[in-house]
């Protein structure tokens, strides 16, 4: 999503300044998402100073217009038409339509770090979760022609995760709640056994929730090929990680203190692992994958 702008010469009231001719310096503004915050100037340029701005038009639901800058958080997506007119103090005119294009935000992505060339020697795989804040992920990990050693696996102290090594698939199943609201940070480090000399590839499929927990829009495309039942499911690690660490008391109970000891800790974790549905919800559907860059 872009904002177009297209500009249109308008009859000066006065000559223009004897410096440059007053306009818009730019063409385009930032992407605009819906529930981020936004910000996009209009910059202008040339004529005599000071500059005054009118918009017509309708602005985005959340945005709002002071002195050249649009500002706000906004809620709707759509496509928003508008028409900003510029005056100098030479009384000198430009007017600039403009077309708003707000859509949903991009979900995060995770970069991984592998061997540039062959190699049948062990070697440690690092996964990063890169962009936009997130609460956590479920994915699909396919290792075609490598074997992970699970006693190897690091996740981040900042995490809990529930994860299996499916073997007929040769796929790393991770599911991962993080204990805040993360951007950019490392998420695993686990060492990768392969069976043959080769070129390490590794793609990945993944379903992304945000700050609040909500499914990033892209990835409710996302059907993750998984079986089992259990009794627990996401939202329970989810749950899991908002708790990690507290003490019940009797004003406070604690929903995720699963063997009852008053502590929600590693123990109610692995009480959490061995009794978990890896199965997607059936109203999911579509399909999406993402390759390691």
């Amino acid at each position: 999503m872009v904002l177009l702008i297209v500009l249109s010469a308008c009859g000066s009231q006065l000559p223009e300044s004897a410096g440059e001719p007053l306009r818009f310096a730019v063409d385009r503004l930032p992407e605009a998402y819906v529930g981020e915050p936004y910000q996009g100037a209009l910059v202008a340029a040339g004529g005599v100073r000071p500059y005054t701005y009118e918009l017509k038009g309708e602005l985005p639901p959340g945005l709002r217009f002071e002195g050249g800058r649009l500002l706000g958080v906004p809620k709707k997506k759509g496509r928003f038409r508008f028409a900003v007119t510029l005056r100098d103090a030479a009384l000198n005119v430009r007017e600039a339509n403009y077309e708003l294009l707000v859509g949903d935000p991009p979900p995060p992505r995770l970069r991984m770090l592998l061997p540039e060339s062959p190699t049948s020697a062990p070697f440690i795989w690092v996964v990063r979760e890169e962009g936009r804040r997130s609460l956590g992920f479920q994915a699909r990990f396919s290792l075609k022609g490598l074997r992970p050693d699970l006693k190897t696996l690091q996740i981040s102290n900042k995490a809990v995760a529930v994860f299996r090594w499916v073997e007929k698939d040769e796929a790393l199943d991770i599911d991962l709640a993080w204990l805040a609201p993360v951007s950019n940070e490392e998420v695993l480090r686990l060492t990768l056994v392969p069976l043959r000399e080769l070129r390490p590839r590794v793609t990945y499929s993944a379903r992304f929730y945000g700050p609040s927990g909500e499914l990033f829009a892209a990835s409710s495309a996302v059907t993750l090929k998984r079986e089992g039942e259990g009794r627990y499911r996401y939202p329970d690690l989810l749950a899991l990680a908002r708790e990690w660490k507290k003490k019940a008391t009797k004003a406070a109970p604690l929903g995720q203190d699963l063997n009852g000891d008053g502590v929600v800790d590693e123990k109610d974790l692995q009480r959490l692992r061995e009794d978990y549905a890896w199965a997607i919800a059936p109203s999911a559907a579509g399909e999406g994958s993402s390759q390691a860059r």
